[in-house]
Formats: C-alpha cells, sequence, structure tokens
C-alpha cells in the first residue's frame, strides 16, 4: 500500500544533499572557467593583490584581459594568500569561500527571526533562491563579490535581530555591515539606513569597522602614506566622480552603458529620454531610496513596541536598502541582482489574501523579466531585469504601507 509523501520532511531530506550537488558542479564549472580564456573576475583582484603586495596603490590595475579593479585596497589585501596558488586552485578555493560566506549569512539570517519568512524551510524558501538562481550562478562561476556580500549584510541582519540577547550584537552587527562597504562601496546604503533607525550600537560597530578594514587593513602593506593616497584616491575616482556625473561612460576605462548594465542610471544613459524623462526617473528612484529610509526609520512596530528605547530597522527597509545600488549606482550587473534575495523573501512571505495575490503576481512578473534578460540577449537592451527590479522595489514599499502591511514577518 502507497503511503502519502509529506513534501516538507522530503524537501528537508532531499534539499541539504540537492545543494550540496549543485556546488559540486558549479565549483567544477568555475575552477574550469579559470583556465587559459579566464571567464572570471579573479584575476583582476588579484591583480590588485599583487599590487599591494608591492606597496602601491591597487585601484585601476587591470588583468590580462583588460578589466580594471575598481575596489577599495581591502578586497586586494585580503585575496594576497591566492596569489602564490596556481589560478584554478584560486578559482575552486575563491568559490568556496564565496558560497560559504553566502551560504552561511543566509542560514543565520534564516534562523534568527531577522527573514520574513518564518518557521521550517520550505517551497518559499525554494522559490526565493530559484528567482536568484541565475544572478547567484552567474555571480559564482565569475568570481564576483556579490554572493559573499549577500552574506556578510545577511549574517549582519542577523546580529540586528538579536540585539537584546546581548550588547555584542549590534556592534558586531554594524561591523559586518562595514566589512561589506570596505569590500566594494556600495552595502554603504545599509549604514545610512541604520542612522535613519537611530541605531547607535550599531553605527559605533560601523565606525569602527570601517576604521579596522579600511585602514588598518591595509595599513602593514601599503604603509601610513601609501594607505591615505589609496583611499584618497578610491574616494576621487570611484565616489566623487560619480557622483559630479553618474552618467560618465569611461568610469571604469571602459564604456560601462552596455546591455548587461541594469542600473536605472545607465538605463536613462543609454536611452536618453531628454530633460523631462531624466527628471522624473530621478524622483522616481529618489521617492522609493526616500521610502527604504523610511521604512528604517519607522522600524518594525512589534518590536519598537516591545523596546521602546530602541528603533529596528524592519525586513522592508533593510532589504531595500541591500537593493537600492542596483538601482541608483552608475553599474549594475545582472550578477549583481543575487542582492534582491531579502526583497524577494519578503514578497514570498506575504500571507494569503488581496496583499498576498499581488505580492505573487509581482513575483511572477520578476520571474518572466529575468528570464527573458537571461534568455534573450538583445532584450538587455531595453533594460527587463532592471524593470523587474524596479517593479519588486515598489512593490515592497507599496505592500508594506497599504492598511495591512505593517508586519514585516511574514507566515
Amino acid at each position: 500500500m502507497l503511503r502519502a509523501v509529506d513534501a516538507p520532511s522530503a524537501w528537508r531530506r532531499c534539499g541539504p544533499w540537492l545543494a550540496a550537488l549543485l556546488i559540486l558542479i558549479l565549483g567544477a564549472d568555475a575552477v574550469y572557467r579559470a583556465g587559459p580564456k579566464e571567464r572570471t573576475d579573479l584575476p583582476v583582484y588579484l591583480a590588485g593583490s599583487e599590487r599591494v603586495l608591492a606597496g602601491q596603490d591597487p585601484l585601476l590595475v587591470e588583468s590580462s584581459r583588460g578589466w580594471p579593479y575598481v575596489y577599495p585596497p581591502t578586497l586586494a589585501v585580503f585575496l594576497t594568500p591566492l596569489t602564490k596558488l596556481p589560478l584554478r586552485v584560486a578559482a575552486g578555493l575563491w568559490f568556496l569561500v564565496s558560497t560559504f560566506v553566502a551560504l552561511g549569512g543566509w542560514w543565520l539570517w534564516r534562523r534568527s527571526g531577522a527573514s520574513p519568512l518564518q518557521g521550517p524551510l520550505g517551497w518559499r524558501d525554494a522559490l526565493v533562491w530559484a528567482l536568484v538562481a541565475l544572478p547567484a550562478i552567474s555571480a559564482l562561476l565569475r568570481g564576483q563579490v556579490g554572493p559573499p556580500l549577500l552574506g556578510l549584510l545577511l549574517a549582519a541582519a542577523a546580529c540586528l535581530a538579536r540585539e537584546r540577547e546581548g550588547p555584542a550584537f549590534a556592534p558586531l552587527g554594524g561591523a559586518l555591515i562595514a566589512l561589506a562597504t570596505a569590500i566594494k562601496l556600495t552595502p554603504g546604503f545599509v549604514l545610512v539606513g541604520l542612522l535613519a533607525a537611530r541605531r547607535w550600537r550599531a553605527l559605533a560597530g560601523a565606525a569602527a569597522g570601517l576604521i579596522l578594514w579600511l585602514v588598518l587593513v591595509p595599513l602593514p602593506l601599503l604603509g601610513p602614506r601609501g594607505t591615505g593616497a589609496a583611499l584618497e584616491h578610491f574616494t576621487q575616482h570611484m565616489v566623487l566622480r560619480p557622483l559630479r556625473d553618474p552618467g560618465e561612460r569611461d568610469l571604469t576605462s571602459r564604456n560601462v552603458h552596455i546591455g548587461n548594465n541594469q542600473s536605472l542610471v545607465s538605463l536613462t544613459v543609454r536611452h536618453d529620454p531628454g530633460p523631462a524623462g531624466k527628471a522624473a526617473l530621478g524622483l522616481i528612484a529618489l521617492g522609493l531610496l526616500g521610502a527604504a529610509l523610511g521604512l528604517s526609520a519607522r522600524g518594525e512596530r512589534a518590536q519598537a513596541s516591545q523596546a521602546p528605547a530602541h528603533h529596528h530597522p524592519g525586513a522592508a527597509g533593510y532589504a531595500l536598502l541591500i537593493a537600492a545600488p542596483l538601482l541608483l549606482a552608475p553599474i549594475a550587473w545582472h550578477h549583481h541582482h543575487v542582492l534582491l534575495l531579502p526583497a524577494l523573501a519578503w514578497l514570498a512571505a506575504r500571507p494569503p489574501g488581496p496583499l498576498g495575490a499581488a505580492a505573487r503576481a509581482g513575483l511572477g512578473l520578476f520571474a518572466l523579466f529575468s528570464l527573458l534578460h537571461f534568455a534573450v540577449k538583445p532584450l538587455r537592451l531595453g533594460g527587463l531585469l532592471g524593470s523587474g527590479t524596479l517593479l519588486v522595489f515598489a512593490l515592497v514599499v507599496a505592500l508594506r504601507l497599504a492598511p495591512g502591511g505593517g508586519d514585516d514577518r511574514g507566515s
């Protein structure tokens, strides 16, 4: 006599093994890509590492394929041990580190209560990972920093959610956000969210973390003067220059405004909607960013009522601040969109009802846009993935502010 299969139980038994098999296959592909054709960004990072080992500023040094290093010195310092290894061995180790940090941060986030998805792992978790699978796989195979950044930011959210359990959690969360910002500038949007939410202990940890990661870590290799010069060079070229002209085409020594770039800034530059169109898009972007900061400032009502002395940035606000660079930074390649995972999880967690139906419709449209972007290359010029990101951003804001949408926790 056949017995019915308990789907959640079967998922818990088979899911880890399927994930391990997928990681093994992807790891083998990542190692293969690090062969003679170097279809990975790791040589760019290692070129920066070679420069800091020589006591020089790594910014804009190019790999053998001509791609420049455009990050603070911190990442180059961290990866210096890999410079002594064959490229394929280094690629395999970097893949393992990236995967471990991404999945470890997600696991902490999921178990801590910071995730809008509650209870045992289930189909909603699988759905969210499926929605970011293509960007995540692309990032891991190419050695991109997106997956480890996501892991660090989710681990930070887990620490912030446990602030009342001990005095060290909030500063640790801030230090993790600072580490993500020191590796790549764009997670700094989350630091602005901490300021809006008045998370003073977390901000203190972030300030200490920025000094540690940006100054003290490069100091032994670059020296005081070299560290200061490298940080000034990075600030001038990668912070102030884009602020003065976000549409500059040779920001990284190459034209970055091509089809794979899905940021709202790049879409505006490519399609040139005219002064009125640019103003409208700018207002939309600033309005959505303001809404994300507003959600962080309001905090999560339930937690705030339990601890009125603290303001807790809710899951929606935190998720949108992680995703904000996908719209507002000059560059958002399609593999960057793994950072949408927290926002997609928030939508997937909406309970049944009108708001839940709207969330599911939005997830369906995003899935369609994402598939078309990856499957039909000519459509990338139209900004399908960028449009899907804008849809997710707007939908999270609308549902969070709608009557009955104030609880960041889902089902």
